[in-house]
């Protein structure tokens, strides 16, 4: 299906009488502004006007371009869902997927939006860490709120045969259980929220550490980049050693991990340990996931705020920063696929301002 064949599956919730410019015109304004970096209702007005001609070349904007203030008029009326829904099944139908795709969940707040509302607007995403990829998000009110908006997501997502990570946060029964349900396998972080399983981690490994023949299976990898050299030791075991106890709550649990990080800068050495079950045994595969969970923050909260200056955006609605943050997503989804230049994203947003025949590749492949 076409961007546009997507976009008409938007239901416009304004009323008949009050639909002075087409939604898809609206949306399709949107999506190829923030496509050439505009970042708020003034920039896209601005970016409509002076690129009228090239925008009628698709859409027929009998009323012209609206006024920054109809813009988010009608933004803030379109129906939540079905954006969504359109939006990410647009984006990510050419999606490659590997043999066992790692998906990683994790939130992060739009802290400019979050400025000016009672309860922080928190965005709990899937991404897909071998394409690069945000598969779809989950908005809520809180990081608290986390935990049912991730359930929901896994209820969204096929995440059958996948690898889904998490942190600590989601090291909850429930939530484990419902993936093994789905046939998907888990890596996932344990914290002090989890206090007798971690110690019982923490106990085993130190157990194990001390004795002649330890039974430790390690994987070794050394970082160096920025000045820093950082050397990280995956240590694994066997979940069948963990006490009778553990092993009746968490029945699902194969494998426990120890991830030991040695970084050195100048003259100055940190050393910290951070703990990790999962449903795997593949030892490669485990390192690999807890390298790759790191992904959805250096290749997508990264870009966000730095390309597209998520947490500076001065769109204060609750409900018009959520629609924002969605098309940001899907737009460096967009970029990110695209190809034929080797290019980043943001040397790809620069010229989608100014190169209209490239704004047209990336819209339309």
């Amino acid at each position: 299906m076409s961007l546009f064949s997507h976009l008409e599956l938007v239901k416009d919730n304004r009323s008949t009488i009050n639909q002075h410019h087409n939604l898809v015109d609206v949306l399709f304004l949107i999506i190829s502004a923030v496509t050439s970096g505009c970042e708020g209702w003034q920039d896209i007005e601005v970016f409509g006007e002076s690129k009228i001609d090239w925008l009628k070349k698709f859409r027929p904007f009998n009323n012209g371009i609206p006024t920054r203030h109809s813009i988010a008029r009608i933004f803030r009326t379109v129906d939540t869902d079905s954006l969504l829904l359109s939006m990410y099944s647009w984006v990510n139908q050419h999606r490659i997927k590997s043999n066992q795709p790692i998906i990683a969940f994790d939130g992060k707040t739009i802290r400019g939006a979050s400025k000016h509302i009672a309860d922080k607007l928190h965005l709990v995403s899937a991404f897909d860490c071998e394409a690069g990829l945000t598969l779809f998000h989950q908005t809520v009110g809180s990081k608290t709120n986390e935990i049912p908006a991730v359930r929901e997501l896994l209820q969204t997502l096929d995440i059958n045969d996948t690898l889904i990570t998490l942190d600590a946060l989601h090291c909850q029964k429930e939530t484990l259980k419902q993936l093994i349900s789905r046939n998907a396998d888990y890596l996932v972080q344990v914290k002090g929220n989890q206090k007798k399983l971690y110690s019982a981690i923490n106990d085993l490994f130190m157990k194990h550490y001390e004795s002649e023949d330890s039974g430790i299976i390690s994987h070794v990898t050394q970082d160096k980049g920025h000045g820093r050299q950082e050397v990280r030791t995956v240590d694994c075991l066997d979940a069948s050693l963990l006490p009778v106890e553990i092993k009746e709550n968490w029945p699902s649990i194969k494998t426990i991990i120890a991830v030991q990080r040695e970084r050195k800068k100048g003259v100055r050495t940190s050393i910290d340990t951070h703990f990790y079950l999962t449903s795997v045994t593949d030892n490669a595969l485990i390192s690999k996931a807890i390298r790759h969970h790191w992904l959805i923050e250096n290749q997508q909260h990264w870009i966000l705020d730095v390309v597209f200056k998520e947490d500076a955006s001065q769109i204060h609605d609750p409900l018009s920063a959520q629609h924002m943050a969605l098309f940001r997503r899907v737009v460096r989804n967009m970029v990110k696929q695209h190809t034929k230049s080797k290019n980043s994203i943001r040397s790809k947003c620069v010229r989608a301002c100014y190169d209209d025949d490239f704004r047209e590749e990336l819209l339309f492949g």
